[in-house]
């Protein structure tokens, strides 16, 4: 009986060195879950950083996760929490944030800050993006920042790039949208935009009058350069044909004889003429003597 009780009792603490064995075994291994990347801690020691995967770490080991993913963090400037500009007019935006935790400094975070979950909260991450955005707007006015936007978000997101804790995270990219302003001065924008586009189409309806006006003047010119022309060309015509009757009155007066003159008379009483017809010698020493009908009638 003493012989089976002895086996028993080996065979007991056989199977409980197993049972603590195996135990040890499974409470030695830790795992990191992927795209992660975990802190050994070893009461209190930082002992290392572990891959994702699961590996032996031994008693008393404590493995901390990080994710390694990338991170969204979206925030609202609006209400009590928007910017103001150089004159203390509210501003307000939608900023949104891609950012990474640096994988080679996770071990630095545990020591300094924590654990994952404390990391955005410690650093102050969102309000390093508030402050951002307002250092810039705090130098232009609304109009300034409505006008230049673009320059608005390069230089807002140089400052939230600058301040933002690059020992632990990387930046992926930041976008700010939805810039908008208090509605007493979206109210004088949309009077000034209709200001500027009741002036352009008075602009527009000046020069199309000012066109009209030209085009009456040119007409008018044109009408008138024409009238000239036309006028020139009919005195141009009378003096042409006054020059050539006068020489051609020169020339027959050099050609004219008694006989052409008689010859003239003959023909006007031949075709009735209003002439006299008596006729006066040369020099006026003739009697006024009537040209005798036969004379007309042959010639007729």
């Amino acid at each position: 009986m003493k012989n089976k009780a002895q086996t028993g009792a080996a065979i007991s603490v056989i199977v409980i060195l197993m049972i603590v064995g195996l135990f040890i075994a499974i409470v030695g291994f830790d795992s990191v879950d992927a795209s992660h990347k975990g802190v050994k801690v070893r009461l209190g020691k930082i002992t290392g950083t572990m891959e994702p995967g699961m590996e032996w770490t031994g008693l008393l080991t404590d493995v901390h996760q990080y994710d390694l993913r990338v991170r969204k963090m979206s925030v609202n400037m609006e209400g009590n929490q928007g910017a103001v500009d150089k004159d203390g007019q509210s501003v307000f935006a939608t900023i949104e944030v891609n950012y990474k935790l640096n994988p080679l400094n996770v071990d630095k975070a545990y020591a300094e800050i924590g654990t994952d979950e404390y990391l955005a909260d410690t650093l102050r991450l969102e309000g390093i993006v508030k402050e951002g955005f307002k250092t810039v707007t705090s130098q232009y006015t609304s109009l300034e920042i409505f006008q230049k936007r673009q320059e608005v978000k390069d230089k807002a997101i140089k400052q939230i790039q600058s301040r933002f804790p690059q020992t632990f995270f990387n930046i992926e990219n930041v976008i700010i949208s939805n810039i908008d302003f208090n509605p007493a001065f979206k109210q004088a924008i949309e009077q000034k935009k209709v200001a500027e586009e009741t002036a352009k189409a008075k602009e527009q309806e000046v020069l199309v009058n000012k066109f009209e006006a030209d085009k009456q003047i040119e007409t008018a010119r044109g009408e008138a350069e024409s009238k000239k022309l036309q006028a020139e060309a009919e005195a141009y015509l009378i003096t042409v044909k006054a020059s050539a009757e006068a020489e051609a009155l020169r020339l027959k007066s050099q050609e004219l004889t008694p006989l052409m003159v008689q010859n003239n008379w003959i023909d006007a009483w031949a075709t009735g003429a209003n002439v006299p017809m008596y006729v006066a010698g040369e020099g006026g020493n003739n009697f006024l003597m009537e040209m005798p009908s036969q004379v007309v009638g042959e010639a007729k």
